[in-house]
């Protein structure tokens, strides 16, 4: 749709008449005229009924008023994005992450990241991998960093493990220390995200006591009171809540489970690309500090 009509259309709406409108932009009134009729023609309804001289909105004209508004803004905001694009080196960064990163290792990067690019736009997106990984590929995000088994797509790449291991309060579940097999923790309060469809819970049919949450923040909270056994990650917990946990150390998480920055297809600018590493470098460089954690 013509951006040009669309404004001309408004300019007769405004001051009431086509000579009105020309003189707002500088046309003449057969111009206006035309605008208006080649309009009309591309939207297939009359938008005005002519009376005399005057003009009378039909209800197609009202109800194209809000929307050619709405398309002359975003024409507006998409004009001066580019314009500062240009001028003054302004870009964004669409990131996203599962909340165990965006939460623990996510906020001290990208500081670092907007202290050295302060026209850097950052857009934080947190969510479940599945979600991100969607986004990722619609073109929403230009970076994910997701926990997967196994390499999520052909734009993947392994920066970090992902090793979830089942925590409970001392003393309360101190006997997870020496627990072999997860059939036997299942018979203790587990504290566990949601499951999705398809994918196993550790929760049984006939548990006595349970918590499902929808984030890692939530099971460490509740973990932390002692509700349960859950599953959580060591750069979670600082060295107190550490001392105040025991660890089930033989239930092995999946080794093939790591935390994988996944880009976009879009193309980028030497700029952009920089920056996109620098920050999954910084990532991986957390990671493998709290390796030692463990």
């Amino acid at each position: 749709m013509n951006l040009e009509r669309l404004e001309l259309f408004l300019k007769i709406v405004d001051t009431g008449s086509v000579s009105g409108a020309g003189r707002e932009a500088n046309l003449t009134q057969p111009a206006v005229s035309r605008s208006l009729k080649l309009l009309e023609d591309e939207l297939g309804a009359d938008l005005f009924d002519r009376q005399g001289r005057g003009l009378l909105l039909t209800p197609a004209g009202r109800a194209l008023i809000p929307c050619a508004r709405q398309l002359v803004r975003d024409s507006e905001r998409v004009k001066l994005q580019v314009q500062r694009a240009a001028t003054d080196a302004y870009f964004d960064l669409r990131v996203g992450a599962v909340d165990s990163l965006g939460t623990h290792v996510l906020p001290g990067c990208l500081s670092r990241l907007q202290a050295e690019h302060p026209e850097l736009k950052l857009k934080l997106w947190m969510g479940r991998t599945q979600s991100l990984l969607e986004r990722v590929e619609r073109g929403s995000l230009d970076l994910a960093f997701v926990a997967y088994s196994g390499p999520p797509s052909e734009r993947a790449t392994r920066i970090g493990t992902y090793g979830l291991k089942y925590y409970g309060q001392k003393p309360r579940f101190a006997a997870i220390a020496d627990l072999q097999t997860e059939l036997e923790l299942s018979q203790l309060p587990v504290v566990e995200i949601e499951a999705l469809p398809g994918q196993p819970s550790l929760i049984q049919a006939d548990a006595d006591a349970f918590a499902v949450t929808q984030n890692l923040s939530a099971v460490k909270a509740l973990v932390l009171a002692g509700l349960g056994v859950g599953q959580l990650l060591p750069f979670m917990l600082t060295e107190a809540e550490r001392a105040g946990l025991v660890c089930a150390e033989h239930l092995q998480h999946d080794p093939d489970c790591g935390v994988y920055a996944v880009r976009s297809f879009r193309a980028l600018s030497e700029q952009e690309t920089k920056i996109q590493q620098a920050l999954v470098d910084r990532v991986a460089e957390q990671l493998s500090n709290s390796r030692g954690l463990a």
